[in-house]
């Protein structure tokens, strides 16, 4: 009796140890897959120079951007003794992204594939374009419906991100000139073209919009890479508004990214292709725009502009930095002077000049000599 219980005793310490050691792998197997799923999960940040998958993502924890090889930059002298760094669109690119197609449903234009960046490092632009195939659907479709209306008419992207205006102006054969500064934006959008089949039909500029011809740090937003911006903006600002001031939710303040090169408005003139003489302007440089617009005369005066699409609340958002009253009034008397009125994009709501301060974040200023400007009576020449 009593060597049978010590054999059942036996056969139960045995059947603990035999469990217990499976529970032990068991823990041993989840730790390891907890720990590659932190690993993943948090790739850009512990391996900033590394590809995973279907995107690069720049680093925001080192400063630190990449580098594009040397053969996709030429560089453009101009008369004026500046450098206009081009890239190359037509060489092969072979960076894997994650490009979505479009979703605008356009009766007249195939919707694009636009390579765009991890939603979850780019909530905005990305996110939106990931979830839902758009970004800007009013504005979006303001502007293709006024460049459908007017033909032989082309495009100025400043401010291009990942190059989505860009992408759809090329629907309707119409040449783009698109400026973007940032390179993990530019290689992507060089994927883009490649996919659209549409390297023909457009000029990349490697550079910053500016004042003079100089090189600035430019500084990214977390969250949102479409809203890089110059450095010098941080210069203009208030003390309490300065960048080493500022804190977003995660405590992560912006991070400085890549030296540019800058170049001036006009000095997009000296590559525009002979038949570019008319051009809608779509410029988004995060409030860089009223500086923008103190070289801009050469480019108004030798190309027919009808209309100007702007992101305007950042503007008003920083209307309190150095100066930046006395610039915002300029650009708008720069337009006044030039037949320009002021919309909101739904192309119905006319808005005052003295009231700028209230206007909404995107307006479009249209050139009423050359289309149709709803509620005035001076209108002529429309073209819608």
């Amino acid at each position: 009796m009593l060597l049978k219980y010590h054999r059942n005793l036996r056969l139960s310490s045995l059947l603990i140890d035999v469990t217990m050691k499976l529970i032990k792998r068991y823990c041993i197997v989840m730790c390891i897959f907890f720990i590659f799923y932190l690993l993943v999960s948090n790739k850009n940040r512990l391996f900033p120079r590394l590809i995973f998958g279907e995107f690069h993502l720049l680093s925001t924890e080192f400063n630190r951007t990449i580098d594009i090889r040397q053969s996709q930059l030429y560089q453009h002298e101009i008369s004026n003794g500046g450098i206009i760094t081009l890239y190359d669109v037509t060489q092969d690119n072979e960076w894997d992204f994650q490009c979505p197609r479009t979703k605008y449903n356009e009766n007249d234009i195939h919707d694009v594939r636009i390579c765009i960046y991890d939603p979850q490092h780019d909530e905005h632009v990305s996110g939106q374009l990931n979830d839902y195939g758009k970004w800007e659907p009013v504005v979006v479709k303001s502007f293709l419906r006024l460049l459908r209306t007017l033909p032989n008419t082309h495009v100025i992207d400043i401010g291009a991100n990942l190059g989505l205006y860009t992408l759809l102006a090329t629907q309707y054969d119409r040449h783009v000139i698109a400026v973007e500064p940032l390179y993990d934006s530019l290689i992507r959008l060089h994927k883009s073209i490649q996919l659209n089949d549409v390297q023909h039909h457009v000029t990349v500029v490697a550079n910053a919009i500016g004042i003079k011809h100089e090189r600035l740090a430019l500084n990214v937003v977390d969250k949102n890479l479409g809203a890089s911006y110059l450095s010098y903006l941080d210069e203009l600002a208030p003390s309490d508004k300065k960048i080493e001031n500022f804190i977003n939710e995660r405590g992560i303040p912006p991070r400085v990214l890549a030296e540019v090169d800058t170049i001036t408005l006009d000095d997009l003139v000296s590559i525009f292709p002979i038949f570019f003489k008319r051009a809608i302007l779509k410029i988004d440089i995060e409030g860089f725009e009223a500086l923008a617009f103190q070289n801009a005369s050469l480019l108004f005066n030798q190309t027919e502009i009808p209309a100007i699409y702007m992101e305007f609340g950042k503007l008003i958002e920083i209307k309190y930095h150095r100066g930046m009253i006395k610039k915002i009034e300029d650009m708008l008397n720069f337009l006044k002077k030039r037949n320009y009125e002021s919309y909101e994009v739904n192309d119905i709501n006319h808005l005052l000049y003295d009231n700028w301060e209230s206007w909404p974040w995107d307006v479009v200023f249209r050139r009423c000599d050359i289309c149709r400007c709803p509620g005035l009576e001076k209108l002529v020449g429309s073209a819608e």
